[in-house]
């Protein structure tokens, strides 16, 4: 009589051959560079040359990241009144590398390259695609602001909202380099020592005026421990552990919430990459109405956080 084991190990060894060797990437032996299928497996893209893509050559400096885009109405917001007015949303995932065409020409040009020339989302009535074309991107010389923008060659709609054939999205939002958040981080550790140092120095003077007495045998009694603290002194100490306080409470509010902060991700020219602060603005054209936020995550093929 043949075991269990015996008959069961078949049936085993087809399932777990069905399996793909890595289910979330696809394997390396598969076309990549088929510019007409959508591609958003956020997957960096090859390096290539292309009548397709002119700017991006092999010479280029690259950094891949994950675009997601939420358009509808936001608080405030001078669109039509129509527009998103049943609070639908619109959302569209764009994997981009940020590049420079070179480095060291004088025409160098920050290009915006999504990794398919083509960007999808679901509609009321299915899956709908719809040609995307990156423009460029600019980082502000104070290094905190990035702003890039897409060109929608055809309209976009989802229910009650709608992206106009031709319009261009532009989308602006707050950066972190590593070297700021460093000092952001520096600042508040020190204003904390500060702080822990006068409150220190303030409880001191507590409990020595707290502290239990002591047998006096000269006078037959109890007396106090410490003598009394000049008043000066103690008003000085409280002045300072006040302003410690209020300057922590600053320091604290100029870092970032890491929760609103995407990873560290490298962005050309940017020495240590940069950190993105997620719910950035999506405009219609430059200066145009605010028509959604955004958020970014850099495309490093290590595996997904799911803290949040």
């Amino acid at each position: 009589m043949k075991s269990i084991y015996s008959l069961l190990l078949p049936v085993t060894a087809v399932a777990f051959s069905s399996i793909p060797a890595d289910p979330i990437y696809p394997s390396s032996s598969l076309n990549t560079n088929n510019d007409n299928t959508n591609n958003n497996n956020n997957m960096p893209r090859p390096t290539e040359t292309t009548s397709d893509h002119p700017f991006y050559d092999v010479d280029a400096t690259s950094s891949p990241w994950r675009i997601a885009l939420d358009i509808g109405r936001e608080p405030l917001a001078r669109m039509p009144f129509e527009w998103a007015r049943t609070g639908c949303r619109m959302p569209l995932v764009i994997p981009t590398d940020f590049a420079i065409n070179d480095e060291k020409a004088s025409n160098k040009k920050n290009v915006l390259a999504p990794h398919s020339d083509t960007v999808s989302f679901t509609g009321p009535n299915g899956a709908v695609v719809r040609p995307i074309i990156g423009e460029g991107w600019e980082l502000s010389k104070d290094e905190r602001t990035l702003s890039f923008s897409y060109t929608v060659p055809e309209e976009l709609k989802r229910r009650d909202v709608y992206i106009e054939a031709g319009s261009t999205l532009v989308m602006t939002g707050r950066v972190y380099t590593k070297k700021e958040l460093d000092r952001l981080n520096a600042n508040y550790y020190q204003a904390r020592e500060e702080l822990w140092e006068a409150g220190g120095e303030l409880g001191d003077i507590y409990d020595r005026a707290s502290a239990s007495k002591k047998w006096d045998e000269a006078s037959s009694s109890w007396v106090k421990r410490y003598d009394n603290e000049n008043p000066f002194k103690v008003a000085q100490k409280q002045l300072s552990y006040w302003g410690a306080k209020a300057k922590q409470g600053r320091k604290m509010a100029e870092r970032p919430d890491l929760n609103e902060l995407s990873d560290r991700g490298n962005l050309p020219g940017v020495e240590g990459g940069v950190y993105i602060a997620k719910e950035g603005v999506v405009r219609v054209g430059k200066g145009g109405p605010v028509c959604g936020k955004w958020s970014a995550r850099p495309i490093t093929g290590a595996p997904a956080s799911y803290r949040s």
